[in-house]
């Protein structure tokens, strides 16, 4: 199925024809510091659509501008010197209507387009938000502190006084540098973004979307800076691109996107059909996010992708009664690292979590999920979590290694598990012991040809290699998963309220695997 699913959207491609060009100086754009562009390049942009389409083209130089919004049959070209620059003025930016993104005063960003079809966005160009100079320096943004209540460290958990590596405090910002809704045949191809005071791509609702050999470039301090965030969009394929973001870098959500009404964009209102393909990212955050939004996630694939220097490698994340199913990746590697507290994640290479998000919230199946050919080496360990149990099922595992190793903030901020967004402050963030590898209330849980060590980690919180509790059919061939440290109160393999278990094949090299077994065996 993956195969058939992936040479689809390979040959997927967008027939457009450029009839004419229309150059914005022509309209009165000026590249000037003190010049803002976005009436000319707007007027550019409407009379182009009004006149059945054609090619807008941005000239070298820097031109300054608000939000401009995008129309059907045009295609954006920047050519190579030429730089699209957010305007530092916030009134500048249109206000994004209700539902394009979380409830209250947002505004728009550079581009914005809603139901608009046969769009493309090319060329050697730059398009800069500016979102450092909406920081405040050296403030720090951090969370409320009723979080520290259940973590290890308690008062210490915090640091106050110092920056670290963020996030950035603000008071406003402009949106997302591109926001793409309910459209189709979108193309995105070879632009340059950087410094986005929000996501930087954003695909709601649309399908038929292709980006390709692209680089995002975020200051890394910058809350929200998402990297390339498709939301409820079918037959999209993001491939050839590096993406450095302050949060997420490359994302798949079911919320809800833009008006109910429209005449372009993905009528299933599901995330299906989605393929993320060669690609290197960095994130204060996770490297790979799957999951958030009220709509189904199915059918994504990741392929030939490069995690390094981030929060979380991968996280899939069921919290508003959304179900997300047949999610593969293969041939990942991760490298990740424990953050400064403000940024969401604890160094987990792999994060799978299906919990309320709300007290009266529910929470949908993760199911069918597979890993194949995934190497890292982090500070901390892989953690799947279900409450209730067996909201999470199918997971398969083959071709695994991890190492972990202890870092700059290991005795700061280690020792805990962080699951928000969560009900509950006791479930958001709380001192747990880390294994290798965490499994709790998860079925059908599959794993071959895994390999666990570690980096001689000194820290008390540091145990099994592999525990397994609340569970029901486990499988593990071709294992050899070693411990944290020799203690005769550590096992290798740590099973603990479960049904239903095979090893098969102990690989370690001394062959003598400790396994802890459940007492209801």
């Amino acid at each position: 199925m993956y195969r058939i699913l992936f040479t689809f959207l390979l040959h997927f491609y967008f027939s457009f024809t450029w009839s004419q060009t229309y150059n914005i100086i022509d309209y009165g754009a000026k590249p000037e510091a003190d010049f803002i562009n976005t009436n000319a390049i707007n007027s550019a942009i409407n009379e182009c659509s009004s006149k059945g389409g054609g090619k807008i083209l941005i000239p070298k130089g820097e031109f300054i501008t608000g939000t401009i919004h995008l129309k059907s049959n045009i295609h954006l070209h920047l050519e190579q010197g030429a730089v699209l620059i957010g305007s530092l003025n916030i009134e500048d930016y249109d206000i994004m209507p209700e539902g394009y993104y979380y409830s209250g005063k947002n505004y728009m960003g550079i581009l914005f387009g809603n139901d608009i079809t046969n769009v493309s966005i090319s060329g050697a160009g730059t398009i800069d938000g500016q979102g450092t100079s909406f920081m405040i320096e050296n403030t720090r943004f951090s969370p409320s502190i009723e979080e520290r209540e259940y973590t290890l460290q308690k008062e210490e958990y915090r640091d106050t006084l110092l920056l670290e590596d963020g996030p950035l405090k603000f008071i406003e910002r402009p949106g997302h540098i591109l926001t793409v809704s309910n459209s189709e045949n979108i193309s995105i191809k070879d632009i340059f973004f950087i410094d986005s005071p929000k996501w930087t791509i954003r695909v709601g609702g649309s399908e038929h979307v292709k980006i390709s050999d692209i680089t995002i470039k975020n200051n890394l301090l910058i809350p929200n800076s998402d990297g390339i965030h498709i939301t409820s969009s079918n037959f999209v394929n993001v491939s050839d691109s590096t993406v450095i973001a302050g949060d997420d870098a490359l994302i798949v959500t079911g919320f809800i996107s833009g008006n109910e009404n429209y005449t372009f964009g993905n009528n299933s209102k599901e995330a299906n059909n989605i393929i993320f393909d060669n690609c290197i990212v960095t994130s204060k955050s996770a490297g790979i996010r799957v999951g958030y939004g009220e709509k189904p996630i199915k059918n994504v694939i990741f392929n030939d992708i490069i995690i390094t220097d981030s929060n979380r490698g991968i996280g899939i994340f069921s919290r508003d009664d959304s179900s997300i199913s047949n999610v593969y990746f293969s041939n990942i590697m991760i490298e990740t690292r424990l953050h400064s507290d403000g940024w969401w994640g604890k160094s987990e290479p792999i994060h799978i979590s299906a919990i309320p998000s709300s007290t009266k919230g529910k929470t949908g199946m993760i199911s069918k999920i597979i890993f194949n050919n995934v190497s890292a080496e982090s500070e901390s360990g892989i953690v799947i979590y279900s409450e209730p149990e067996n909201k999470i099922e199918k997971i398969k595992m083959n071709g695994l290694i991890v190492k972990i190793k202890e870092g700059k903030y290991t005795e700061k901020y280690g020792g805990n598990f962080d699951l928000r967004p969560a009900a509950s402050n006791k479930k958001g963030i709380f001192q747990h012991n880390i294994p290798a590898f965490y499994a709790r209330g998860v079925k059908d849980l599959e794993l071959d040809d895994i390999s666990i060590e570690w980096g001689n980690p000194k820290a008390s919180f540091f145990t099994h290699g592999l525990e397994v509790e609340n569970f029901e059919n486990l499988i593990v061939r071709n294992f050899n998963i070693d411990i944290a440290k020799r203690n005769k109160n550590l096992d290798n393999i740590k099973l603990k309220q479960g049904k239903n278990y095979i090893f098969i094949n102990d690989l370690s090299f001394d062959k003598k695997t400790k396994i802890s077994y459940p007492q209801n065996k």
